[in-house]
């Protein structure tokens, strides 16, 4: 699929279709990861409750810490 750059603003940005948002199980709420690689960008939806279960297990004694 080839999609070109719009325009958003002062900005530019690239617009999803509505299949691929079915497909991934994303929406206008969804946030994302992005990262560069070498020739071209990677986009990864990020699950915030599993992130929240992953930073909270890390860092519990921290967390407790701050919760005092």
């Amino acid at each position: 699929m080839i999609k070109h750059l719009q325009k958003i603003g002062n900005s530019r940005g690239l617009v999803i279709d509505k299949p691929i948002l079915e497909l991934l199980n994303i929406d206008e709420d969804s946030s994302f990861e992005i990262t560069t690689e070498k020739d071209g960008l990677f986009l990864r939806p990020i699950n915030t409750k599993e992130a929240y279960y992953k930073v909270s297990k890390k860092h519990r004694k921290s967390l407790d810490k701050l919760a005092k």
